[in-house]
């Protein structure tokens, strides 16, 4: 199904064009990447309303036509010899339609997308729904008991996909996640939160010079999106290069759940449902949505206690103060001082920090030009 799920979508909104930086596992923020080229929006007629759904088979299981079913995916046996499933669950709808999967907690501490989840399937009407949409709200089962981000050995899962069944451990259960559950599927959504004590404003990441993760990324409403090229061996990187067009959906911070957060979420993946037609979409006035052409992370000079002063979401001028660092010991007060216009996208938690810790991610509203011409001077006589 993976060539024919675009013949499905109703595109209603133009393709937005974004920037930014993203963190590596060692915490580093990357360059923004270039803007996308444009896209065509023209729109797609529907053809599949004379057709009959057919039953839904995933990982020996099958799901018939207008049901619901919570299936048990096991990937690697864990240490001891104790194996537990995965839950995995299935809506097959009553006509045929694109496969979409939702993932979650692919790091164990990041609980709002187990919550997305859960509120999102529990509310589709199997007899309404065009197509099937597949859940896991909690790929990380060792994390998620641990309330710890990483996989068993202490690695981070979403930088071994697509994974290798004579790898790693990690790479073991990568393969056997994509195999056995992404691969069957024509688009992804994996949910994420901010990491290490960080907490993102609720935005879409998508990398937008991939024609169909265009088409897709643009239908979530008014969730701020955010141009990103996905990580080397994350499950969007993965998924996207095997024809299977995913996005990443941030939401708030890890080890709590955030109510407010969760809801814009929920929102935003009905929103998307409708969109692509995979459930009835009421007549209503698009609403625009909010994109950034590029961001940048603002980072502490000193090291202490960190008390953030302004929200996520908020707009910002240059000079205007975002944090103090207080020194434990002399009490001294070290200000953070916006250096540019734009908006507060994520911030890190109040907490103790160290210089170079990067605290800030403010959005930028720059045009494509401006973001060429800014590449451009920074590139220039660059060395390998």
């Amino acid at each position: 199904m993976k060539t024919h799920w675009l013949i499905f979508l109703v595109l209603l909104l133009t393709c937005p064009a974004m920037a930014t930086e993203t963190i590596t596992d060692k915490g580093e923020a990357e360059p923004p990447a270039a803007p996308p080229a444009a896209h065509d929006t023209k729109q797609i007629k529907e053809t599949f309303e004379s057709q009959t759904a057919k039953p839904f088979k995933l990982i020996g299981e099958t799901v018939m036509p207008g049901t619901m079913k919570t299936l048990k995916w096991f990937s690697v046996q864990a240490p001891g010899g104790v194996t537990v499933g995965t839950p995995v669950i299935v809506i097959n709808g009553t006509k045929p339609g694109p496969v979409l999967a939702l993932t979650a907690a692919i790091h164990g501490d990041e609980l709002n997308g187990i919550e997305i989840i859960r509120q999102v399937v529990h509310d589709i009407d199997p007899k309404k729904l065009k197509g099937v949409v597949v859940g896991v709200p909690i790929v990380n089962l060792e994390g998620f008991w641990r309330r710890d981000r990483y996989i068993g050995d202490r690695r981070d899962l979403n930088r071994y996909f697509p994974g290798n069944p004579k790898g790693s451990y990690p790479s073991r259960v990568a393969h056997a996640l994509f195999t056995d559950i992404i691969n069957p599927c024509d688009m992804l959504i994996d949910i994420h939160t901010g990491s290490f004590f960080r907490e993102n404003l609720p935005q879409l990441r998508a990398d937008l010079s991939v024609d169909q993760v265009a088409d897709i990324a643009k239908s979530f409403g008014e969730l701020t999106a955010l141009q990103n090229t996905a990580p080397e061996g994350s499950l969007r990187s993965a998924a996207t290069a095997s024809g299977i067009p995913a996005v990443v959906m941030e939401i708030g911070g890890p080890l709590s759940l955030e109510p407010d957060k969760v809801t814009t979420g929920v929102k935003s993946i009905r929103t998307f449902l409708k969109n692509v037609g995979m459930v009835e979409k009421l007549k209503l006035l698009p609403t625009p949505q909010p994109v950034f052409y590029g961001s940048e992370w603002v980072r502490a000079e000193a090291g202490g206690i960190l008390m953030n002063k302004v929200k996520l979401g908020a707009s910002v001028k240059k000079g205007d103060l975002l944090a103090e660092i207080i020194d434990p010991v002399t009490n001294d007060v070290h200000q953070t001082l916006s250096p540019l216009n734009g908006t507060i996208l994520g911030r890190a938690q109040n907490q103790f920090v160290s210089p170079g810790f990067a605290i800030f991610r403010v959005g930028i509203r720059h045009t494509p030009e401006e973001l060429k011409e800014q590449n451009q001077k920074k590139t220039a006589g660059a060395t390998e």
